[in-house]
């Protein structure tokens, strides 16, 4: 069910009516209803994977706190090996084999088949959430919770298509918090969904079809064209993802929900560790704190920082899609992310610690810089890697 449809709007205003309706012990039952019948339209027979690993997980997450004795460990590993093998095997099963197909040539067959395989909607999102319990609930952060608020919290269905990805601990009060109908928060909701469908439909979904032909075919391109190009995709990609986020952020407020905020104006950053502070920002801190700590963070030394932020933005890339172009697009970044990471470092040696934002001439060069870097990664992310090569040594003059 797509957010700028006619259905979901019928969908939300059924959604909205029955669940202030129905009496305050049954919402969080409504609300759930509600998320399965969402996931339901779009393919009916992934719900009862989803059903299954979360009922997995559920009762996983019992042999896992810190009180749960010696066995933990293994009930641990089994719950997140579990859930990152289920996101390998739909999302990434094609993506292997075609690897392995570069390398042994007889393993095509199989590459074509894997590649019928369809993922789950959403898989991204659900596996991440799944492993975030996990993991909090292995720490002790809290408790594990009760099936009606775990389950609430996986099928939420303003943030299952696209996110932002939630966090338990900040989610699940929220259930318990508000009792009555708030028209402050239906007026913030539903200004914050038109602003949403207003970025979709009238930037990014305008902005698309002029863009695509030039990235499919770039040989047939000006210079010129191409630059403009990359720059509509820049605006398309972010009014897109943005716009599906505030819409997910707005219908959570009709019910009483508060959600992560996703953007917060990221190509006026005027550096690349800025810029990922603003970008995706679910995505980026969940990164940080269950992948690029986990593997050592900045705890090991500087080169093994360098390593660790490396490896977590490669996974970063690979993440958004199971295809070489995203690990390169993910390695662009992480490499940026370093080579950042070691100009600060020769800055404070040289100059010191730095004092202020610096001049504002100083700071609005940095700024179209790091715009100008960041939409050069975009052609990483949109096109395969040959198409990619061919306009960025075009858009740098190299070719």
């Amino acid at each position: 069910m797509i957010f700028n449809t006619w259905v979901y709007a019928l969908f939300l205003i059924v959604a909205f009516c029955t669940y202030w309706l129905a009496p305050a012990r049954w919402r969080p039952v409504v609300l759930t209803g509600f998320g399965f019948y969402f996931y339901w339209y779009y393919y009916p027979i992934h719900v009862l994977l989803i059903t299954a690993t979360t009922l997995l997980v559920f009762g996983l997450s019992f042999l896992v706190p810190p009180s749960a004795g010696r066995r933990r460990r293994f009930a641990f590993i089994v719950g997140v090996g579990g859930c990152i093998g289920l996101l390998g095997y739909y999302k990434y099963q094609g993506f292997f084999f075609e690897s392995l197909a570069l390398v042994f040539p007889g393993a095509q067959p199989i590459q074509a088949a894997s590649a019928q395989l369809r993922a789950p909607l959403a898989i991204s999102f659900f596996i991440f959430e799944y492993v975030h319990y996990l993991i909090e609930v292995y720490r002790g952060t809290f408790p594990p919770a009760g099936l009606r608020d775990f389950t609430l919290f996986i099928m939420f269905f303003p943030t299952l298509i696209c996110g932002p990805i939630k966090r338990f601990q900040q989610f699940n009060p929220q259930e318990y918090a508000q009792r009555a109908l708030d028209p402050a928060n239906v007026s913030a909701g539903l200004e914050r969904i038109l602003f949403g469908l207003a970025k979709k439909t009238l930037i990014a979904d305008t902005v698309a079809p002029l863009c695509a032909p030039v990235f499919a075919h770039p040989e047939a391109y000006t210079w010129v064209q191409l630059w403009l190009a990359v720059y509509g995709y820049a605006l398309q990609i972010y009014f897109d993802f943005s716009g599906y986020s505030d819409i997910a952020i707005g219908s959570a407020k009709l019910f009483g929900y508060t959600v992560q905020e996703n953007f917060n104006y990221p190509y006026l950053q005027p550096n690349i560790a800025r810029f990922w502070r603003c970008w995706h920002i679910s995505l980026t801190s969940w990164i940080t704190d269950y992948l690029y700590i986990p593997l050592g963070g900045s705890r090991h030394g500087e080169l093994r920082s360098y390593l660790n932020r490396f490896v977590a933005m490669t996974l970063c890339g690979l993440w958004h899609g199971a295809a070489f172009h995203f690990m390169v697009w993910g390695m662009y970044h992480g490499i940026a992310l370093n080579l950042y990471r070691v100009y600060g470092r020769v800055r404070e040696r040289l100059l010191g610690p730095k004092q202020g934002e610096g001049p504002v001439a100083l700071r609005v060069a940095a700024g179209v810089f790091t715009f100008h870097f960041v939409c050069i990664g975009w052609v990483l992310f949109v096109c395969d890697l040959d198409k990619a090569s061919l306009i960025i040594a075009r858009l740098l003059g190299v070719r």
